[in-house]
């Protein structure tokens, strides 16, 4: 309806602009003297150009509805895009979510537990990992696991322990003693602190390679010795750089010959670059990259001879 009207204002407008031509012309004929054929020629011309301004003005309509359809052509067409990209995402999500239920089904399995259990995934490390952790102290069977950061992680490990009857012990560092204490609480529900213990450990500055880092407060790990598996998940990335570079440096002399070291989070491209410091600073380490939802490294030493364990 509002097209119709736009025609018909134009169509009016025209009609009255020619009927002026037309009586100007006229007008001007009779007055000048003019022929019967100049006239009717203006006239006629009158009416050309009124035909010419209709046709202009649907012309510059159609354009204008083209360019309309072809600015929602693309609008639509964007949208599509957005919508299978969001399929994707969410058949990707459905895949992870998959593989994580069978994870967390193979550590029930593994490490039955009458009790509620922390959530895993997001800050905490997903059960794939968790799986990975568990499987390496159920086959390697450390005397002494040392965590960065405590959690989920830190009962899972103290369970398989347990369930196991491996003689060892975990320690987890967290430089927040809220969390580290909900972690306590944990340990303690589970009945498992004989075999854990969460260490406070404040952030302080070590000089490392020439640059500053802000790492766990040496008096929480100084005694350790002998550390057969190294987990890395912290501390945050939020508190500093490279975050986590400093574990190796630092515990390295800590470690035993035939120690694991486990880096978590290699999704986040800071935890890559301190993967790609380390196997430069300690080429006795090899690694390992698990596909995991956060993916993870895995190292060991290399033996005399230069080829992996």
């Amino acid at each position: 309806m509002r097209r119709l009207n736009r025609q018909f204002v134009r169509i009016q407008t025209v009609a009255v602009l020619v009927t002026a031509w037309l009586a100007g012309t006229l007008g001007l004929g009779l007055a000048t003297g003019a022929g019967a054929v100049p006239t009717v020629a203006l006239m006629a011309l009158g009416l050309l150009l009124g035909g010419l301004l209709l046709l202009i003005g649907h012309s510059l309509e159609l354009a204008g509805r083209i360019g309309n359809l072809a600015g929602e052509s693309v609008r639509t067409l964007d949208t599509v895009r957005r919508v299978e990209s969001d399929a994707n995402e969410i058949k990707k999500e459905i895949r992870q979510t998959f593989r994580q239920l069978e994870a967390l089904q193979n550590l029930n399995t593994l490490l039955p537990v009458h009790g509620v259990l922390p959530p895993t995934r997001g800050w905490a490390a997903s059960p794939d990992l968790l799986l990975v952790l568990v499987d390496l102290v159920i086959s390697e069977r450390p005397p002494l696991v040392v965590e960065c950061g405590s959690g989920a992680s830190t009962l899972w490990l103290a369970l398989a322990m347990r369930r196991f009857g491996i003689r060892g012990q975990v320690v987890a560092l967290d430089h927040d003693p809220v969390y580290g204490g909900k972690t306590r609480d944990l340990l303690a529900r589970h009945d498992v602190r004989d075999l854990a213990e969460v260490r406070d450990a404040p952030l302080e500055s070590f000089g490392v390679g020439g640059e500053t880092y802000s790492w766990y407060a040496r008096r929480a790990w100084e005694d350790l010795t002998g550390i057969d598996l190294l987990f890395v998940d912290g501390p945050p990335a939020a508190t500093g750089h490279q975050a986590r570079y400093p574990a190796l440096p630092l515990l390295s002399g800590s470690l035993s010959p035939a120690a694991t070291v486990v880096l978590d989070d290699l999704v986040v491209p800071d935890m890559q670059k301190v993967l790609r410091l380390w196997l430069d600073a300690y080429p006795d380490f090899g690694s390992e990259i698990l596909p995991l939802e956060k993916q993870a490294a895995v190292l060991h030493r290399s033996s005399p001879g230069g080829t992996g364990r």
